[in-house]
């Protein structure tokens, strides 16, 4: 249809148009947007839980910088659930029965700049901390910082694109817009979950103990951007198929939350490894060799002493007669003389001369 016709359209030929469009398979159309409201309250549920371990637990010791991020995340993410759940509020009671109210505009155009608000933060967060493990490099940093700043440029044009369309039926002049932030997200969240597993995987040491935190490092870093990441990657793939079809909305709700749930996970990560220490505590006591000889092999390398014992036997020679000793003088002729002399020294002690 002409967009010059459809401008020209009254309320109610827009109504008709709208319910048509929806009331085809209200499941598929109007099923998704449900369905990402849900899904970003059952998440601010899991964000509650997961700030009040790291208020008890982590708070304290945490950089100032983390804090502050903290709570700015929190409020964030708590206005986040308020505006879905106006939304939802606002499509699905207020207006119940208006097939209309799904293309209105306002609420489409604030989505991305409230989610670039939360997920712009989280990503120089993890930028940071794969400079830091990759041993301050500089040139990572710079471009992890480009990709962060191109995600901002996009949705600055997508915001100004969007202020001057009318509904959602014209929506398709701003799908460039729209495919250049989500390709710019998807290359910076991939960037950063490489970057960030290369550095673990080059902290290793070849110390078995060492060697252990490092996989859990690098787990923890799978589960906790992969979520983001993966939730991306839909949307990017839904918009390539089909750019007019709901489910995209779906992941719009759902993305910034999911940043929201990994960042805490990643600061409570931990309270978990201090826990798993301490379980293994006394298991580590009986092991036999701490030191890993290769990183490929399943098993520590033990060192194995064998001991051989030698005896030597040998007969002592008799002790040769010194120089003083006379040769025609036997032993025994020896004895006899001594005891001579003895008993002719007693003799005629007492006689008077």
């Amino acid at each position: 249809m002409d967009m010059d016709a459809i401008a020209s359209m009254t309320p109610e030929q827009m109504e008709a148009l709208a319910s048509s469009a929806f009331s085809v398979d209200l499941g598929m159309q109007l099923g998704p947007i449900l369905m990402g409201c849900m899904f970003d309250a059952i998440l601010w549920g899991v964000m509650l839980q997961q700030f009040q371990g790291w208020w008890e637990y982590c708070r304290a010791s945490e950089r100032s910088t983390a804090r502050q991020l903290t709570y700015y995340i929190m409020i964030a993410s708590t206005a986040w659930t308020a505006m879905v759940i106006s939304y939802a509020m606002h499509s699905f009671v207020y207006m119940f029965g208006q097939y209309i109210v799904f293309l209105e505009m306002p609420y489409f155009t604030s989505f991305p700049i409230v989610g670039l608000a939360m997920s712009a933060p989280i990503q120089a967060f993890y930028a940071e901390r794969s400079y830091r493990l990759n041993n301050r490099n500089i040139f990572l940093l710079m471009i992890l910082i480009a990709c962060i700043l191109g995600e901002l440029a996009a949705v600055t044009v997508l915001v100004i694109k969007c202020t001057n369309v009318p509904n959602l039926l014209f929506a398709a002049e701003a799908v460039p817009q729209v495919r250049a932030w989500q390709c710019m997200t998807l290359a910076t969240d991939i960037l950063i979950t490489i970057s960030i597993g290369w550095g673990l995987w080059s902290a290793q040491t070849g110390w078995s103990h060492t060697d252990a935190l490092v996989k859990k490092l690098l787990l923890i870093t799978l589960e906790t951007q992969l979520a983001p990441t993966l939730l991306m990657l839909g949307f990017v793939i839904e918009m390539s198929i089909s750019p007019s079809s709901t489910i995209g909305v779906f992941f719009d709700l759902c993305i910034p939350k999911a940043y929201t749930v990994g960042y805490l996970a990643t600061l409570n990560v931990r309270v978990q490894l201090k826990r798993a220490q301490t379980s293994q505590s006394g298991d580590e006591q009986t092991r036999s060799n701490a030191y890993h000889l290769g990183s490929g092999r399943s098993q520590q390398a033990t060192v194995q002493i064998e001991t051989d014992t030698y005896t030597e036997s040998f007969q002592m020679q008799n002790a040769k007669a010194g120089l003083n000793r006379i040769k025609e003088d036997s032993y025994d002729e020896s004895i006899e003389n001594l005891d001579y002399s003895n008993n002719l020294s007693k003799q005629n002690l007492n006689k008077q001369s």
